[in-house]
């Protein structure tokens, strides 16, 4: 049989790790006795290579993992191909099957099967039903059957997950993107009613001998980054301790990525600021709201304090670390989001991530939708519209909202100088939200269309920062002849003023200035250069 993965990611940069997770299970003789191909690309390709790579192999078999962001590209060019080839089998799975399939399967009739769960266990023996009249009573399986009754055969699990061949042994294992995710634990201690692993489920680790035995090939091939997909890397602090041992060698070659719970993380500062030294992680701490009942209404562990107390530890420290928010959840109103979004912007952190809600298949929120108020999209990616506390006009605000933060504070270009005017006017972040909001204001990707941006904002509403904006305009090099550059002034040899930066070879260098009440601030630059970057900024006290 000719057994085709449709690979569809969301770029370059990702590779499904669901088919070599997979094919790793696979004895030789089940993979000698089939010819099996992978077609990958992302989101950016048109329809029309896949299916023209698809109809080159003219499979018997198509398998695809359907998650949030491909699940509309991925129907969109299996739809063709079951046009062009009427006899080829479709079968998927993945997250987006963790739910309620019997409606997806009545509307998408030409999917033969979607599987439901973890499928290592049983994917050898899916393999082997092929040809032995099929899978219908292996767990996972969701199907039509020929008397259109539809068939549930509930969710896998793949228990002793320690003993499961490792993605990296397939051959389907892509070692050439930009960095590879490795699972050293399955299953989460948190019950989040918002997340896909928030369903009952016991933790199962690997044993660390293994792990790092993984970590030395990652970096005998090469990679320099690994995404840890633990979903609380430190829920049991002591391996994560352990852990974090087994990554020390790799200071300055690897660069590792790990979630973590910043509420969870009294009793071993220690090792985070050893962490810290080693220059060798990159931290996701969801915080998902600092308002206590909506915490508890998630039935998340650990109290808003904690995870404020966690991440500002982990900041002192100086590590990297990336917080996120969700808007949409029960009981989380407009206020509030902006309240924690200007209340996490004091301490610092590298990124805010802020988004919507999303309803994904097989959460406890999505089963209660209902119940709870929640109107959400019913197509992917399934975001919040409207809540009974925050209104779908409000949810459209949080998104500009989202998209400043994207643009101006986790811009390293822009963060100091948006910390800067956010701890001297609290207000401001909303302030400018609804100026770009209301008034329709696109938001450019260049960093001088931003500034301008800003700079024109502030002149109405915020005037004081003007001088601030003009600093920071000629500090990265942005052209004087234009927005905030406009407030710095030339100084010329013979000039009154007193140039406390000039030198006798002036004749190579230009000097500008920008001067407010109790200092003049002074930037020098090379003469007859393409760059507008100063060679010297000089803080003159008046």
């Amino acid at each position: 049989m000719k057994i085709l993965w449709l690979d569809i990611n969301s770029s370059f940069s990702h590779s499904s790790l669901a088919i070599p997770a997979l094919d790793a299970q696979l004895d030789i003789l089940q993979r000698e006795e089939h010819e099996w191909v992978k077609i990958s690309g992302s989101l950016n390709r048109e329809d029309a290579w896949f299916i023209s790579e698809i109809l080159n192999f003219k499979p018997h078999l198509i398998l695809s993992t359907l998650w949030l962001f491909n699940h509309k590209k991925c129907l969109g060019v299996l739809e063709k191909i079951k046009e062009l080839l009427p006899k080829v089998r479709v079968i998927l799975g993945g997250p987006e099957f963790l739910g309620e399939n019997s409606t997806f399967l009545s509307k998408h009739r030409y999917i033969e099967a979607v599987f439901r769960g973890e499928g290592e266990r049983i994917f050898p023996e899916f393999i082997a039903s092929l040809d032995k009249g099929g899978y219908s009573s292996i767990d996972g399986f969701c199907f039509i059957d020929q008397n259109s009754n539809y068939v549930d055969n509930g969710e896998a699990i793949a228990h002793n997950f320690n003993k499961l061949a490792f993605p990296e042994e397939s051959t389907f294992f892509d070692w050439s993107k930009p960095f590879i995710q490795i699972e050293s634990s399955r299953g989460c201690f948190n019950r989040c009613a918002f997340c896909i692993s928030g369903r009952e489920r016991k933790i199962e680790d690997i044993d660390l001998s293994v792990l790092e035995k993984r970590i030395l090939k990652a970096y005998q091939k090469g990679i320099k980054e690994v995404r840890i997909l633990d979903r609380t890397f430190n829920a049991n602090q002591k391996r994560a301790i352990e852990i974090l041992n087994i990554l020390t060698p790799y200071k300055g070659k690897m660069r590792f990525h790990l979630e973590i719970h910043p509420a969870l993380l009294k009793g071993c500062e220690w090792i985070w600021e050893l962490a810290a030294e080693w220059e060798l992680l990159h931290l996701e701490a969801g915080v998902q709201s600092l308002d206590s009942a909506v915490i508890d209404g998630c039935s998340r562990h650990g109290s808003p304090q904690d995870a404020i107390d966690g991440i500002k530890m982990l900041i002192s420290k100086g590590l990297d670390v990336h917080t996120d928010l969700i808007a949409g959840l029960p009981g989380y109103t407009f206020n509030q989001v902006i309240s924690d979004v200007t209340e996490l912007i004091k301490y610092k952190p590298g990124e805010i991530q802020l988004e919507l809600l999303k309803l994904l298949p097989g959460t406890k929120f999505r089963e209660r939708a209902n119940e709870l108020g929640i109107i959400f999209n019913p197509s992917p990616p399934y975001e919040v519209l409207e809540t009974p506390h925050i209104s779908y006009n409000q949810l459209q605000v949080v998104l500009t909202l989202s998209s400043i933060l994207d643009n101006y504070f986790n811009n390293p270009q822009f963060n100091h100088l948006i910390s800067l005017i956010i701890d001297r006017n609290p207000r401001f972040i909303l302030s400018f939200t609804e100026h770009i909001h209301y008034k329709a204001i696109p938001i450019c990707h260049n960093n001088e269309s931003r500034g301008e941006t800003l700079f024109n904002f502030c002149k109405d509403q915020y005037p004081k920062e003007l001088i601030e904006i003009a600093i920071w305009w000629c500090e990265i090099g942005l052209s004087y002849k234009k927005g905030a550059g406009l407030l710095s002034k030339q100084w010329k040899y013979g000039d009154k003023k007193i140039n406390p930066i000039f030198e006798n070879e002036s004749i190579l260098h230009k000097y500008r200035y920008i001067e407010d009440e109790n200092r003049c601030i002074w930037f020098k630059y090379i003469k007859n250069s393409n760059s507008s970057k100063p060679l010297v900024k000089f803080i003159e006290i008046l």
